[in-house]
């Protein structure tokens, strides 16, 4: 029984030094292409941003790989919504146009399913919002030709900041890619959150970024990997 037990450690030792050994570390870099889902935003659209970090990937079996990730992510959308105003022969439209730019900090923890070349991967990501600005603008045109031109104008804002927004975003990261050498890999991903990007509102808040309640990131992600060494 003494012999089994120590043949037992020696060999759960062996194991872990040679997973030990496998412990890879590298860096990645890519492009966000980010927009919103959910809430009363209709038809947004997309806005380009940067994307890197740095990885460690954990060996659990021959083809299976735990990967950790911390990552600087550019966020955000452009969106806009259409009011009608109609008064007497006359009507014109409102128009708010926003742009936002949101910057995090994301934890995804990932499963990582190796093959000969090709490799997918898929876990929760857990992300924080270092800062974030916003702005928007409403323009006034003339629907039909018949308002007077005095009345065009366009007023803008810009807001800095995290007011208004949840710090915290818990989501998840599916992905696939190709491994052309033993350190370089391309990879695409989608990555959602599950909880909402901004907070509510008041009842008194009649501008039209409370269209935005209830609204969750979502993005694609185009990433170039490169592992730097191996314990």
């Amino acid at each position: 029984m003494l012999r089994t037990s120590i043949l037992l450690l020696l060999g759960l030792q062996a194991t872990s030094t040679l997973h030990a050994q496998d412990i890879r570390f590298g860096v990645k870099a890519g492009l966000n292409v980010s927009t919103y889902r959910g809430g009363e935003v209709s038809n947004p659209r997309f806005r380009l941003g940067p994307a890197a970090g740095a990885f460690v990937r954990l060996p659990l079996s021959t083809r299976l790989d735990l990967q950790p990730e911390l990552l600087c992510e550019q966020r955000g959308a452009r969106t806009s919504y259409t009011s009608y105003l109609l008064g007497g022969t006359t009507s014109a439209r409102s128009i708010y146009r926003e742009r936002s730019l949101l910057h995090y900090v994301s934890l995804p923890v990932l499963v990582r399913l190796s093959g000969a070349k090709w490799f997918a991967v898929a876990g929760p990501q857990l992300s924080y919002l270092v800062a974030a600005r916003r702005r928007g603008s409403t323009s006034f045109e003339s629907s039909n030709g018949l308002l007077d031109p005095a009345l065009f104008f366009r007023e803008g804002t810009s807001v800095r900041g995290t007011d208004g927004y949840y710090r915290w975003e818990l989501g998840c990261a599916v992905g696939v890619g190709y491994q052309p050498t033993a350190r370089l890999g391309v990879e695409v991903r989608y990555a959602s959150g599950f909880t909402p990007v901004r907070r509510p509102l008041g009842d008194d808040t009649t501008t039209p970024t409370n269209r935005t309640q209830g609204i969750h990131n979502s993005s694609l992600q185009a990433q170039v990997s490169y592992q730097l060494s191996t314990l």
